[in-house]
């Protein structure tokens, strides 16, 4: 069979796939709490495990005690998911809500009931958030929180939640400032990171925010190599407005919300082609980084798709959410079946094949070729015929190819709803 570990920064994972921090406002936390829910995704085949968005300082008694009346009247914990459907088919979520964190104490517990459950090639990952830009904060969290038995620091570097707080783009908290979203701000993110690196026992890793924007990553990420970061997290959701309810006067579709409409952020599986295109551009061009990969996980075959790009190791909530804690489980049988299959003996064998593949447009030759249809699978429908294409046009319900008015760009590919149309040689 084929061997499904893999390593990131050097530690070594049963398995390159696993579960993405997630957010805290539910009854299985704090602490301790958490894990028997963290048990089962050992269960299922986890390659690592998540301590997710450790703070500096001690809970509040209400905190500890989830008294969520007494939290929603001071609105911490409060968080929203919205659907997003397009043709029935839900395609993602919005998420809305601020102060979704954990406390040292709280991960101390956790890692401590979790310690004697772990096997070796599952590593602990610690994610570390400060709201503060000064270095010094960032390195004496770092200090206390690989003293708890992490195996890699992550900081959370990316994380949107903070900047929904404001619609006034000027005067943002400190939390939407610093802490989160970070990475648009390299003259803050920059000495954090080197402060950090300077004090790390294990390896360190940062959270890459979309609001930073390509080419604008590959210059973040090269300068991390340089202060000593080990690897990065690929994506994150980024910030976003739900739609209005246009038949409601506009008001927001939230629920609980009495009709408002929060800045949010978007998640889902439209976020994985984000992850790939900073997995492959980070991968391709940043020698000396390796990439964790995460965002719009839904199958399997996306984490086989994202480890051709380059990544060590992927994560996943929306997969979760989807299908289940079995989706780990059953993700982890699907790649050793698809190695085997392919003749892969490990992870190494394919990880990155897919890198020499991308080109700047101006690289690649485009072929003149042309659309063929498959009559056996074409139903006369006639939806190709009605877009703008000059070349198309229908007859006796069949449709009809002018070929010295086809360049080959397949735009009709994408609209027949059967397949039925390919790009073939001239």
């Amino acid at each position: 069979m084929a061997d499904i570990s893999t390593q990131l920064a050097g530690v070594k994972m049963r398995t390159p796939f696993g579960v993405s921090p997630h957010n805290l406002d539910k009854v299985w936390f704090p602490g301790r709490k958490a894990t028997d829910l963290y048990k089962k995704y050992l269960d299922a085949g986890v390659g690592f495990i998540y301590i997710p968005a450790i703070l500096p300082g001690e809970p509040s008694q209400e905190e500890i005690n989830l008294d969520f009346p007494t939290l929603f009247k001071n609105q911490q914990y409060v968080g929203r998911w919205l659907r997003v459907k397009e043709n029935r088919q839900m395609i993602g979520h919005y998420f809305s809500g601020k102060n979704l964190f954990n406390f040292l104490p709280w991960a101390e517990e956790l890692i401590n009931s979790l310690k004697p459950k772990l096997p070796k090639d599952v590593p602990i990952i610690c994610q570390i958030i400060v709201h503060d830009p000064n270095p010094e904060a960032w390195a004496a969290q770092t200090e206390k929180v690989q003293n708890l038995g992490a195996d890699l620091i992550e900081l959370n570097t990316g994380c949107p939640l903070g900047a929904m707080s404001r619609t006034d783009n000027i005067i943002l908290p400190p939390e939407a400032r610093w802490g989160m979203m970070m990475g648009v701000s390299p003259e803050v993110l920059f000495p954090v990171l080197e402060a950090v690196s300077e004090v790390a026992k294990v390896p360190v890793g940062f959270k890459l925010t979309p609001e930073s924007g390509y080419p604008r990553m590959l210059y973040i990420v090269e300068e991390a190599v340089k202060r000593g970061i080990k690897y990065v997290v690929t994506t994150h959701k980024y910030l976003a407005v739900a739609p209005p309810d246009i038949y409601n006067g506009g008001c927001g579709k939230w629920a609980a919300l009495d009709g408002f409409n929060p800045i949010c952020d978007v998640g889902g599986a439209t976020l994985r082609f984000s992850m790939y295109k900073a997995t492959a551009l980070i991968s391709k061009s940043i020698p000396g980084i390796d990439c964790f990969a995460g965002g719009g996980i839904t199958a399997p075959e996306h984490v086989a798709e994202a480890i051709m790009l380059g990544a060590k190791a992927t994560q996943a909530l929306t997969g979760i959410v989807q299908h289940g804690i079995k989706f780990i489980s059953n993700t982890n049988k699907w790649l050793s079946e698809y190695m085997d299959k392919c003749g892969y003996d490990g992870i190494n064998d394919y990880r990155g094949i897919g890198l020499p593949y991308i080109k700047g447009a101006g690289e690649v030759e485009f072929q003149y070729h042309v659309a063929r249809f498959n009559t056996k699978k074409c139903s006369g429908c006639g939806k190709c015929a009605e877009s703008y294409c000059p070349a198309i046009s229908m007859n006796n319900s069949l449709p009809v190819i002018d070929e010295g008015k086809c360049s080959a760009c397949a735009m009709c590919t994408t609209i027949c709803p059967n397949d039925a149309i390919e790009i073939v040689t001239r």
